[in-house]
């Protein structure tokens, strides 16, 4: 075996190390996974940087950067784009632009050149999609309602990744030639936008005439290697294309995954691709991390800081000004500008294009990487714990943010009491508070309804269900609901900060209520109950017991023997 055989096998060894340490390391301490992949590239790459071949590295960090976006492009759905438009589309393109803007004086003011500045304002506008899906995943918080506005935000900073990357080569182009002038500007940005429009054009055409009819024909062999061959094949083509015409072949792999989600193969293509984009983008997140010197982040600790707390506060700071603007509960639009303070992965991506384009050094590509780096891992914890945090933060400071946390407005309604007695308080009316809210509509038993999602609390109204505008876990929305003369109270809300408010109110309120409460844990079971919950539901748990009751009598197994399982399953669940 060669010399240069050997330092390729003990590059990729030390990748895999570095990533295998910082996944188990990162899951050990529950935080996302790529956040250890980078932190294990730091420690693996400073101690172990002479076996560590930088050129082989590049090029699977960046085949993994193409994958990446034909995966993101695959799962995206111009559908779902299209309803959210319509409420926070013009807010999340503002909220892109201002802080680019805001982002872009403040470098420059810290002793930044121009494109160095922009570069690194642009990346800072974004937010981070894999991060805020995960922990909302794992919280069971993605179809609450701040989940689906952040979502939707999301979606539209990625969707923005396309003219940053059609743009970001012409004014790279005019300011290293030191054509700045307007005209030479707007030259050189028409030629990348005609640029674009051809190579997007030729990727459309393959797309809706020769990609289907390919995949098809494919499929139709039944072997899964040619498939994902040819797939991977169209990826790099459609790369190849954008790269030709001077544009980053980054940005032909994402309008191929945009083409390919339309098609009826796109879950097959997913299914086959996502191994192989996640083993590159393993390799890319731990490629990232060691290229970051530790002396350099030592020297470089004051700017960090000032870069890393002006980007989580101030891009708080406009979501959250933005949301109370659309008219959403206060509630609502702290966790979402919580859940958007973080600078998204397509900073490295963009750190990564801009070295290759010349417009940037090392020295600052380290420098967004460690940003963006350190937002991410302050970011993440305070999503995780975004319920408490908010209230925490309205008990100290909402006082003295009238405009943001304006109490009186959230109670403009309760100026008389609802006429209820011996009713039902349901709090939440999302996934399964509806169908509750239905089944006591139908038994004619009275009840009222608390949430602050703006669009069900117009809907309820429409329908005449009573409904309270204002935020279960606040004990003057629960008074106002008559709690303290209720019957039962169900907690159909899945946040456990807020659940446990819920429950502390109530009881104060009306310490003889019967109280139901959902939880997407088990663990949460014993907690809850020994706060005085009556009742648990897991709806994980329920689903699981309503397939058993299906699926056992298709094997002939008798009634009674089904019961006796359904027993035994709840006791050894908790909830018999």
């Amino acid at each position: 075996m060669d010399t240069h055989s050997l330092s390729l096998i003990s590059t990729l060894l030390l990748v895999f190390s570095a990533a295998i340490f910082g996944g188990a390391t990162a899951k050990l301490v529950k935080q996302p996974l790529l956040l250890g992949y980078i932190a294990a590239g730091v420690l693996f790459g400073n101690v172990f940087p002479a076996i560590t071949d930088q050129s082989f590295l590049k090029i699977i960090a960046e085949t993994g950067v193409t994958l990446l976006l034909f995966t993101l492009g695959v799962e995206f759905s111009f559908h779902r784009l299209k309803r959210l438009m319509s409420t926070i589309g013009w807010a999340a393109v503002f909220q892109i632009l201002l802080c680019i803007f805001v982002f872009l004086l403040l470098t420059m003011f810290l002793g930044f050149a121009f494109l160095p500045a922009l570069i690194i304002a642009v990346a800072a506008s974004l937010s981070s999609t894999a991060v805020v899906v995960k922990v909302l995943s794992e919280r069971g918080e993605l179809d609450t309602i701040p989940g689906e506005v952040m979502t939707a935000w999301l979606v539209i900073q990625d969707l923005a990744v396309i003219p940053i990357m059609i743009l970001l080569p012409a004014v790279v182009s005019a300011t290293t030639t030191g054509d700045i002038s307007l005209v030479g500007l707007m030259s050189s940005l028409g030629v990348s936008i005609v640029k674009a429009a051809i190579a997007i054009g030729i990727i459309i055409f393959m797309g809706r005439r020769l990609v289907p009819q390919v995949l098809g024909k494919v499929a139709g062999m039944g072997s899964r290697e040619i498939f994902m061959l040819v797939t991977v094949g169209l990826v790099f083509l459609s790369a190849v294309t954008t790269y030709t015409l001077g544009l980053s072949a980054a940005l032909g792999a994402f309008v191929a995954g945009l083409l390919i989600a339309e098609t009826s193969q796109n879950h097959a293509i997913f299914a086959e691709v996502r191994p192989l984009r996640d083993l590159f983008a393993v390799v890319f997140f731990v490629s990232i991390g060691m290229g970051i010197p530790v002396h350099y982040l030592w020297r470089s600790a004051g700017l960090l800081a000032i870069l890393t707390l002006a980007i989580l506060l101030f891009k708080w700071f406009v979501v959250m000004g933005l949301m109370r603007f659309l008219g959403y509960h206060r509630k609502t639009s702290f966790l979402v500008a919580v859940g958007l303070t973080q600078m998204s992965e397509f900073g490295f991506i963009i750190a990564a294009q801009s070295v290759a384009l010349g417009a940037i050094g090392g020295e600052h590509a380290t420098l967004l990487i460690a940003v963006t780096f350190l937002t991410i891992l302050i970011s993440a914890p305070l999503i995780a714990r975004g319920h408490g945090l908010y209230y925490a933060f309205h008990e100290w400071l909402g006082k003295y943010t009238p405009m943001l946390f304006h109490t009186k407005k959230e109670l403009a309604d309760m100026k008389e009491e609802l006429p209820f007695r011996d009713h039902v308080v349901l709090c939440g009316y999302g996934r399964v508070g509806k169908y509750i809210g239905r089944a006591l509509e139908m038994a004619g038993l009275p009840f009222v309804v608390v949430d602050y999602n703006n669009a069900t609390i117009a809907k309820l109204k429409e329908k005449g269900i009573p409904v309270v505008y204002g935020d279960p876990a606040d004990k003057d929305v629960l008074d106002f609901a008559q709690v303290d003369l209720a019957k039962a109270l169900i907690i159909a809300i899945p946040d456990r900060h807020t659940q446990e408010m819920v429950i502390g109110h109530a009881q104060t309120l009306n310490r003889r209520i019967k109280i139901i409460c959902r939880t997407h844990h088990e663990e949460d079971q014993k907690h809850l109950k020994s706060l005085g919950v009556d009742a648990v539901v897991q709806p994980e748990f329920e689903a699981a017991i309503s397939i058993v009751e299906r699926l056992l009598p298709t094997f002939g197994v008798p009634q009674d023997e089904i019961a006796g399982k359904i027993s035994r399953l709840k006791i050894e669940h908790g909830a018999g």
